[in-house]
């Protein structure tokens, strides 16, 4: 009896399991049915075990990170630790790059131990995802001159230096270095001041946010407030300045020559 080349009804079917010969055949078929099933079914079972051996190295909080941290503070400070983990631990978008952190800040609380994934940062953390933790954006409003507005832009460094008059007037102030290669985080606009002396250039009003130290702010808002505040743009190649330096009316009298050896060549 024939098995390929027509339909069968119900009584062909009857018919062929009737005989000794088709009931073979109907055993055989269905073996080899149900070894095929079984082969799909382990190889599928190996597959799924060897994934989950299998083990990924992803960034996990060695301590508490605040929201609002970022990116760039957390992989300097080497706020995490790469982990093995199984593969089927894997949190969903988790981290295994610190390149994937810069320019990000943490969008809520990370507990310690935590995984470090795609969905814990944001790319809206403003001026703070430029900050490391022991440093501060800070703003001071700078006249033209002294705050070089327009030439000094976003990214230039510059030294800080205060001029404070200390109560006997002109000829008592002194000026001193306040930081040095102070990183130029928003640079005034020469269009943008207010005139507050009618066209004087030196009355003409701008802000600049500088990065400063923690420890440094203090300073630079008390010269801000009660002195005068220049900007000294540096080359790439700049040296390093005096810090221990300190200018008044008596050192300018008493020195001989022209002040260093920099300038004109």
């Amino acid at each position: 009896m024939e098995l390929t080349g027509k339909n069968y009804t119900r009584n062909d079917w009857r018919k062929l399991l009737s005989t000794r010969r088709g009931t073979i055949l109907v055993a055989t078929i269905c073996a080899l049915v149900a070894g095929g099933i079984l082969v799909v079914a382990m190889n599928r079972y190996r597959q799924t075990v060897n994934t989950e051996g299998n083990q990924q190295t992803v960034l996990v909080a060695s301590g508490a990170i605040q929201k609002g941290t970022s990116g760039d503070a957390i992989a300097s400070g080497q706020l995490f630790k790469p982990t093995s983990i199984a593969t089927k631990q894997v949190s969903a978008g988790a981290i295994a790059d610190t390149a994937q952190l810069h320019g990000r800040v943490a969008a809520a609380d990370i507990a310690p131990g935590q995984q470090l994934t795609a969905a814990d940062f944001t790319g809206n953390g403003g001026l703070p995802t430029r900050l490391a933790p022991d440093q501060r954006a800070m703003t001071i409003t700078m006249d033209s001159a002294r705050g070089m507005v327009g030439q000094v832009h976003e990214g230039d460094h510059v030294d800080v230096y205060a001029d404070l008059e200390l109560g006997g007037g002109r000829s008592s102030s002194v000026t001193r270095l306040l930081t040095s290669d102070t990183e130029v985080l928003k640079a005034g606009s020469s269009g943008g001041g207010a005139a507050l002396g009618g066209g004087n250039p030196q009355s003409q009003q701008s802000n600049v946010t500088l990065k400063v130290s923690d420890s440094q702010a203090g300073a630079l808002a008390f010269a801000a407030d009660n002195g005068k505040v220049w900007l000294i743009l540096r080359p790439a190649n700049a040296t390093s300045p005096n810090a221990s330096s300190t200018v008044t009316v008596q050192s300018l009298l008493l020195s001989r020559g022209p002040i260093g050896a920099g300038g004109s060549k």
